[in-house]
Order: structure tokens, then C-alpha cells, then sequence
């Protein structure tokens, strides 16, 4: 992945600010440099057109990160992750990770039941979302293990 204004080989700033938030909040988009280049390219865009409408480079970075993140705010993969982490001590932290990682496509149907934003966390119903995946985990590791 490399960015017009890049030496050959190295990423933008927008591209790895958003590669390291994927790898640590949504690792299974992690892999996806089409996703990446063009959201790193609009959030780039964002950030030239502000600076030229007189923004201060702080203004201009909020605008930017705005566009860089959005929609990924709210990370299915960290909630079942702290799900797991403090409702299942019989996972060891080692494969935590890995577990999420295989859960979070069959998590989906629980996933969709809410109106899951950037603000959800925020909201009523997360309390209720992590106790539903509490749930569907165990029903997991009874079914198939850890």
C-alpha cells in the first residue's frame, strides 16, 4: 500500500494511523488495503481542503480523523473481547484474541439485532448487547471449545 505523496513502499500518516486502529479494533479489516488507501486518501482530502479553507492544523485533524474513522468508533471485535476477558477466566489470555477472531462472524446475527453507530457504546442497549454475547459465547465454548 503506498500513497502519492510517499516514498515508494512506506504508508501515509492517514494510512497508518488507520492500519494500527484496525489491528488493535477491527483486525479482521486489517488486511483490506483497497479499504485502507481510500479512506486514508479521502481523510488526506479532507485534511488538504480544510487547511486551505483556513483551518487550524488541530481543525483540520478533527475534520480528517472524522472521515478516517468513520463507522469504526464502535468495534464488534474489543466488545466480544472484553466479553470474553471478564465473563470467561477459563480462556487464556493468549488465545482470547484468536477466539474473538473466529466468533465474530457467527456474532453478526447477534450483532444486528441493534442499531449499532459510533455512539453505541454510549447507549442502553450496549448493556444488554454484551449480555446477549455473553450468552453466545458460552454456547460457543460448550459447542465447539476453546
Amino acid at each position: 500500500m503506498q500513497h502519492n505523496n510517499t516514498p515508494e513502499g512506506e504508508l501515509s500518516y492517514f494510512e497508518t494511523a488507520l492500519l494500527l486502529h484496525l489491528r488493535e479494533s477491527h483486525p479482521h479489516m486489517a488486511g483490506n488495503p483497497d479499504f485502507i488507501r481510500s479512506r486514508a486518501d479521502e481523510a488526506a482530502n479532507v485534511y488538504e481542503h480544510s487547511i486551505r479553507d483556513g483551518l487550524t492544523v488541530t481543525q483540520a485533524l478533527e475534520q480528517s480523523d472524522a472521515v478516517l474513522y468513520r463507522g469504526l468508533q464502535f468495534s464488534k471485535f474489543d466488545t466480544l473481547f472484553e466479553v470474553v476477558s471478564e465473563w470467561f477466566p477459563e480462556v487464556p489470555p493468549e488465545k482470547r484474541k484468536g477466539l474473538c477472531l473466529g466468533l465474530l462472524p457467527s456474532a453478526e446475527a447477534v450483532f444486528n439485532k441493534y442499531p449499532i453507530d459510533d455512539k453505541f457504546e454510549a447507549s442502553p442497549s450496549y448493556r444488554i448487547l454484551t449480555i446477549e454475547l455473553t450468552g453466545f459465547i458460552q454456547s460457543n465454548i460448550e459447542q465447539y471449545g476453546i
